[in-house]
């Protein structure tokens, strides 16, 4: 079940699960291209709907939803344009930028909500400094063949930031493209935000990240010497005691395991959970829970 666009989200509403896991067989498989170089030719136009989508949250589903049924109503594919690295890491900008999802992930929770392929922009310090017209010009228009635009209503772009909503609507205008702004959606007293959701991580509140995320709070891990280990950029919750699912690659997540296990501050997950599977295998861990301490 999927978040529609017209449907009512407040801080009381219960998550929608609309991701079926990193190892489900059954898992939205759409084409992932990597770069404007790999974009096969003679595809036509399409409708792009733009942004980091870390976590492909509530938020984020309310954005592709907007675009699939703007894709549905033009007869041309909705295409999803995720930036990678996150934009802060490349212009210094002081934020948190822990991942909450891998590109892997964000294309098969896209390919849920009726994405049709995913654009991989690897974000430079050239893509950067590229002016919104020469942005809009050469990736919108040259590239992708924008037929439409759909981003969140606080959507920036072009050196420095100077680009809003607003300027896409122009160039829009200019380059032959509709622009179409998504209004934020509200979050107990605050917007569904991949920023919130590193928030309530940081505090321990999975409960918290799951009401924004609309499933729970999932992560990839390795086993490693006997304990389950992440990447470092890696949005861990904070060292505490969680109730978890915990699945190898082979099987299917809502057949793991649960399991108690506390993440310490090196980020590892203990106590050793991992003497059931090889070393150097993968394993997803999904966070269920807090236990009060």
């Amino acid at each position: 079940m999927t978040l529609l666009a017209g449907e009512p989200a407040t801080e009381h509403q219960p998550p929608r699960s609309f991701g079926r896991g990193l190892w489900g067989a059954a898992r939205a498989r759409v084409p992932i291209w990597h770069g404007l170089e790999a974009l096969p030719p003679g595809r036509g136009r399409c409708v792009a709907v733009l942004g980091v989508f870390d976590g492909v949250h509530r938020g984020h589903a309310q954005l592709i939803t907007t675009a699939v049924e703007l894709s549905h109503a033009r007869e041309l594919p909705a295409v999803l344009v995720t930036f990678d690295p996150h934009p802060a890491r490349v212009v210094g900008a002081p934020r948190d930028t822990a991942a909450l999802s891998s590109l892997a992930q964000r294309a098969e929770w896209a390919g849920d909500l009726g994405v049709d392929a995913v654009v991989v922009l690897e974000f430079t310090r050239e893509l950067a400094a590229l002016t919104p017209e020469q942005f809009s010009e050469r990736v919108l228009l040259d590239a992708l063949g924008a037929d439409a635009v759909v981003v969140g209503a606080n959507f920036t772009f072009g050196a420095r930031a100077v680009g809003t909503t607003s300027t896409l609507r122009e160039l829009g205008r200019r380059h032959g493209y509709s622009a179409h702004p998504v209004e934020l959606l509200p979050l107990s007293g605050t917007t569904c935000s991949s920023t919130h959701i590193r928030g309530c991580l940081s505090r321990g509140d999975v409960a918290g990240a799951a009401l924004a995320l609309g499933r729970d709070h999932e992560i990839e891990t390795r086993v490693v010497a006997g304990h389950l280990v992440t990447g470092a950029d890696t949005a861990v919750p904070a060292p505490g005691r969680y109730v978890v699912a915990i699945a190898p690659e082979d099987d299917e997540p809502w057949l793991g395991r649960t399991a108690v296990l506390t993440v310490d501050h090196q980020r590892r997950l203990l106590p050793d959970p991992a003497q059931d599977h090889r070393e150097g295998s993968r394993v997803l861990v999904t966070f269920r829970a807090r236990v009060a301490s």
